[in-house]
């Protein structure tokens, strides 16, 4: 399986906000990510601190 998880770095933590995501899809100011199950994680104010492909994951932060 090829599903990720989502983190957002806060207080330089990263804490976990969505498991075995299958989609990404950018927004305005964000990113929409749809799980196996066809649950929806909607992100503002966000962009991409790193994605690592090895380890299946998205690591967002807040803008600014």
């Amino acid at each position: 399986m090829c599903e990720s998880n989502v983190y957002l770095v806060e207080a330089g933590m990263e804490k976990l906000v969505a498991k075995e995501v299958a989609s990404m899809t950018p927004k305005q100011n964000g990113y929409v990510f749809v799980d196996i199950y066809g649950n929806r994680y909607e992100f503002d104010n966000v962009e991409i601190a790193y994605i690592d492909f090895i380890g299946h994951r998205v690591v967002l932060k807040k803008r600014g």
